[in-house]
């Protein structure tokens, strides 16, 4: 197996900046930066304090900030000491359609899945009493499937795993996952009917979840992501209006949670159902503008690992640093983008113009998505630093012109891409002085 590395030409590093891919398996040792996470450990407290009893968490952070290659840090962590599900809905089901009912599906589907793929646990899935597996059969089967016609499985070795009840139901997951994802009509006829019924889907789940803890000494762990990505109003409703249904699992959660939905008013009350660790941005500087050298070093140890220095113009790397506002997807971005600008005009290095035109693009989709009425509050924000559960604030937030940060204290900032625009458009907007 090829060790990776840092990338020796533009050609190279285009491919492994991708702001697409979470960092995982070998490339999780080749070109993590550690920001010293204490989201990470608190997640890993939380589980370890429970001692195989269940706990729901929200781990919540700006898109980008890095949270899904954290979760993989996380869950290599842990080792064998959980049975982990990982599950991103995005996959299944864009943001824009999400609701709490296609969550709870989603995760008990791919709970069923994963339990029924002996080449994902150490030991025979099929050692799981068969009258488990039977009764899972028949909720999907019957339940969510319900008059619906599917391909039924007569025939187990057709999904490529050996005879028995679990290789049906990992062929019924699958075949749910496929229909729920591209057929719109299937889709709602299985939300109309298990609008009364998710009970029964979860308390399959739980008593999979309970068999896996008993025979095995190993509780279950789901990971869900891309719940983060609905807009605040359908992100509201997953968690301000049915917190009891995603904490119904008789197994460890976690969910992705956007950080808009951290500053609106209802979130205390979801409080008590959840367990909730923040990973803010990386700081370049503290509140009062003096320069913040630890965030810096885990921003270029992040470009370090992935690129040779050669390969970048030492002002180049520090513009990309500094446009990224320590978004860790948008650092990447833009590193990608400035070798592809690079590797365009023939060039063997990124210089100041490339980077340059990178960050230009960046602007250019702030300038799209940000209304007149944003900018006066951008400007507001810039000299005060304040969060608060405004609406309109969160819809920045949601968006990315504002960041939050946490260095001592929790403070928020104009994104630096979007800092011009500000100046531009607001009358007798000043810079401060020691802004950089």
């Amino acid at each position: 197996m090829t060790t990776l590395g840092p990338a020796r030409d533009l050609r190279e590093a285009i491919r492994i900046f991708n702001p697409q891919r979470p960092l995982e398996g070998e490339a999780l040792h080749a070109y993590y930066a550690d920001r010293g996470s204490d989201a990470r450990q608190r997640m890993r407290i939380f589980l370890d304090v429970a001692e195989g009893e269940p706990v729901s968490m929200l781990f919540t952070g700006h898109s980008g900030s890095g949270k899904s290659t954290e979760l993989n840090k996380l869950i290599e962590e842990l080792g064998d000491r959980y049975f982990v599900v990982k599950v991103r809905t995005g996959d299944i089901i864009p943001p824009t359609d999400l609701t709490y009912v296609d969550v709870i599906l989603i995760a008990a589907m791919a709970l069923f899945r994963t339990a029924s793929d002996e080449k994902l646990i150490r030991r025979a899935p099929a050692q799981i009493v068969e009258g488990v597996w039977e009764q899972i059969k028949q909720v999907i089967d019957k339940v969510i499937f319900g008059d619906l016609p599917y391909r039924r499985l007569a025939q187990p070795a057709e999904v490529g795993v050996k005879v028995g009840v679990p290789p049906i139901v990992q062929g019924l997951a699958l075949e749910f996952e496929a229909r729920f994802k591209n057929e719109p009509h299937t889709r709602r006829q299985i939300r109309e009917c298990m609008q009364n019924r998710l009970s029964e889907v979860i308390e399959k789940a739980n008593l999979l979840s309970a068999e896996i803890q008993h025979r095995y000494r190993t509780p279950v762990l789901i990971v869900i992501e891309d719940t983060d990505k609905p807009d605040p109003g359908r992100a509201g409703e997953l968690f301000f209006d049915h917190p009891q249904s995603l904490t119904a699992f008789n197994a460890s959660v976690i969910y992705t949670f956007p950080i808009a939905l951290r500053y609106n008013a209802k979130f205390n009350e979801v409080d008590r159902y959840f367990k909730c660790s923040r990973m803010p941005n990386l700081p370049l500087f503290q509140r009062d503008g003096s320069p913040d050298e630890a965030g810096r070093r885990v921003l270029d140890q992040a470009i370090a690992r992935r690129m040779d220095s050669t390969l970048i113009a030492p002002a180049a790397r520090e513009a990309i640093i500094q446009a990224s506002g320590g978004v860790m997807r948008m650092l990447i971005g833009l590193a990608q983008n400035a070798a592809v600008n690079a590797y365009a005009r023939g060039a063997s290095r990124i210089e100041d113009r490339d980077a340059d035109r990178a960050i230009s693009d960046l602007r250019k989709d702030f300038v799209a998505a940000l209304t007149t009425e944003d900018y006066p509050i951008l400007a507001a924000r810039y000299h005060d630093k304040r969060l608060s559960s405004d609406e309109s604030l969160q819809t920045l937030l949601q968006m990315r012109a504002l960041l939050e940060y946490e260095n001592g204290e929790t403070w928020c900032d104009v994104h630096p891409v979007v800092l011009p625009l500000v100046q531009e458009r607001v009358p007798g907007f000043v810079l401060q002085a020691n802004t950089k």
